[in-house]
């Protein structure tokens, strides 16, 4: 019988091996699907394997102060808002697996109008960290006049636009675990994703 070098060996084991993983992985549920993937290749999006450091908990400690400020500060006298802001979406999420945030805001003050809570639930492609999803979002918020901002939490969305499937789960160094099921809730009462299976889990990261 002809003799099997050990290098040989050792690789022909290492493929087994992660092949038995990557079927067990992909019988398994949106977590494993991130791992699969992390597995085989790098993100859709520059960055995605970041999770943080001190430089990305520096810049969430200094926007969450302005935040704060911000929602403490005396109202400034800014004139009537456009309605353009009742348009805004309160979904805004790209497809494939992304990093997210769960944001709460204060709707603009309307002469005759009481301001009202809304949420909103945001994922962005090439977001290398949470506040580089939530940024963008709050920017707009802002210029809408919408006060007492808040992100309330993150964690990683995967939408599989084909198979109609989004599903909600991880957590965010920076802003905390998002309450899941409350971001369910925003995105089934969006027509756009009326059709789609959503689901949740406080697993993974």
């Amino acid at each position: 019988m002809r003799a099997v070098h050990p290098p040989v060996l050792v690789a022909v084991i290492l493929s087994i091996t992660l092949t038995v993983q990557s079927f067990s992985l992909l019988q398994a549920g949106p977590v494993a699907k991130i791992k699969l993937r992390a597995m085989t290749q790098n993100d859709e999006s520059t960055g995605e394997q970041c999770t943080t450091n001190a430089e990305d908990q520096e810049a969430v400690t200094k926007l969450k102060s302005r935040l704060e400020s911000n929602s403490a500060g005396t109202p400034t006298s800014n004139p009537e808002p456009s309605e353009s802001w009742r348009n805004l979406p309160c979904v805004s999420i790209d497809e494939g697996a992304h990093k997210y945030v769960l944001i709460e805001a204060e709707t603009p003050s309307v002469t005759g109008e009481a301001g009202e809570c809304r949420t909103f639930v945001v994922s962005k492609r090439g977001a290398s960290y949470h506040r580089n999803a939530a940024e963008p979002m709050i920017d707009i918020l802002e210029k809408h006049q919408f006060r007492n901002i808040q992100v309330t939490g993150g964690g990683r969305i995967l939408l599989e636009d084909d198979e109609k499937k989004i599903s909600i789960f991880g957590y965010s160094y920076g802003f905390g675990k998002a309450d899941h099921a409350v971001s369910k809730r925003v995105i089934e009462s969006d027509d756009r994703y009326k059709d789609f299976e959503v689901t949740w889990s406080d697993a993974g990261y």
